[in-house]
């Protein structure tokens, strides 16, 4: 039987690991056709200022338009609405109804096979078609036996092994002037430049004027770190990278320029930035949202009683990848693996570094310690 690998997502936007994985699917298979289709609102994950419809439809134009065999498809953009693969699978069943359908999908998504929309009417018309990307080959061999004992059939999978490439990223990247040459197509990087499909919004505007370069990556990687906690504990995704995105926006500003803003008396030279980023993220920027504006107010003390977006972002500016110091990545694993104890290492590990310096430590990360771990 003739076979048709379907590759669908959000492609927001489409990056070179997407065309390697896809021409990698085709070769490995031996598929003659391939159908990418972006999704127009995609059921299982939160986005951040996801690309108009349009313009995602064109970047995979030029992303895979070239790749011999692959067309590209408006199906799911034209249905909107959310788009559920089950309804997708079975028109492609409809339209190919000589051809074997290979669903090709990466660890996390065929993990998560079983809370999808109607998997078992997937199954009937489509294969599952595993693609792991670097660092997954423990976790996909565990993923393909799971997927066998509760569906009761065998999940294909190829041999290439991608590289870890995010859309995220290179979305965010963009957005805080940070180069994405080589992780996109020149085309798709042309047509993102030309048409602003990832314009700097006020806040991603405030932070490229205000921030030395060194300081921009940082919170990029404050931004992604936080995004992967939220997403693992059940935080809002969107909140917590605003929080992170504008967590130091006060790192490089004067208080005296500042009138309205109130910095408890005793407070250390470092921590000032936490009370003046939190002023200038509400009455500046105007963001109106309490936790947002308590987690970047407390992100370098912590503080007694602290929302769980407060962990996360505390947490994160903590652990982010920029980090270094001696332990970072044993502490990264602690929290991965269980994200309230890596809060607490992490609180713990803060007051170390502090009291070692010689500095002063913080009476609010005095009281955290003690709330938390005494």
């Amino acid at each position: 039987m003739k076979k048709l690998v379907f590759f669908g997502g959000t492609f927001d936007p489409p990056h070179n690991e997407h065309i390697a994985e896809l021409k990698a699917a085709l070769i490995e298979t031996g598929a003659e056709k391939a159908i990418v289709m972006p999704t127009f609102i995609p059921p299982h994950k939160e986005t951040f200022h996801m690309a108009s419809a349009e313009n995602r439809l064109g970047m995979c134009r030029l992303a895979f338009g070239d790749i011999s065999g692959v067309a590209v498809s408006d199906d799911e953009l034209k249905a909107g609405g959310k788009s559920y693969s089950y309804i997708t699978i079975d028109k492609l069943k409809e339209q190919y109804p000589d051809y074997e359908i290979l669903f090709l999908m990466g660890t996390d998504m065929l993990s998560s096979f079983g809370s999808w929309k109607n998997p078992h009417e997937i199954l009937k018309n489509a294969t599952p078609l595993l693609c792991e990307r670097t660092g997954d080959r423990e976790k996909k061999e565990q993923t393909l036996k799971n997927f066998k004992k509760e569906f009761g059939k065998d999940a294909q999978a190829i041999n290439y092994i991608g590289k870890e490439l995010s859309s995220t990223e290179i979305k965010l990247k963009i957005m805080l002037g940070i180069s994405a040459e080589g992780e996109l197509k020149n085309e798709v990087l042309s047509f993102i430049e030309e048409n602003s499909v990832y314009p700097a919004d006020k806040y991603f505007d405030f932070v490229r004027k205000n921030e030395k370069q060194k300081r921009v990556e940082h919170t990029l990687g404050v931004m992604l770190m936080a995004k992967e906690f939220a997403k693992r504990n059940g935080a809002d995704v969107n909140k917590a990278i605003l929080a992170a995105l504008l967590h130091d926006c006060g790192k490089y500003l004067s208080v005296s320029n500042y009138r309205g803003c109130e910095v408890p008396e005793g407070t250390p030279e470092p921590v000032v930035h936490q009370y003046l980023g939190a002023y200038v993220a509400e009455k500046v920027l105007g963001v109106s949202d309490d936790e947002i504006i308590d987690a970047i107010r407390y992100h370098t003390t912590g503080k007694e009683n602290m929302t769980l977006l407060g962990k996360i972002i505390f947490t994160a500016d903590m652990l982010e990848r920029g980090r270094t110091y001696e332990g970072v990545e044993e502490l990264r694993k602690i929290a991965f693996e269980n994200f309230e104890k890596g809060f607490e290492a992490s609180l713990a590990r803060s007051l170390e570094f502090v009291s070692q310096s010689g500095k002063p430590v913080c009476e609010l990360t005095k009281k955290a310690y003690n709330y938390y771990i005494k």
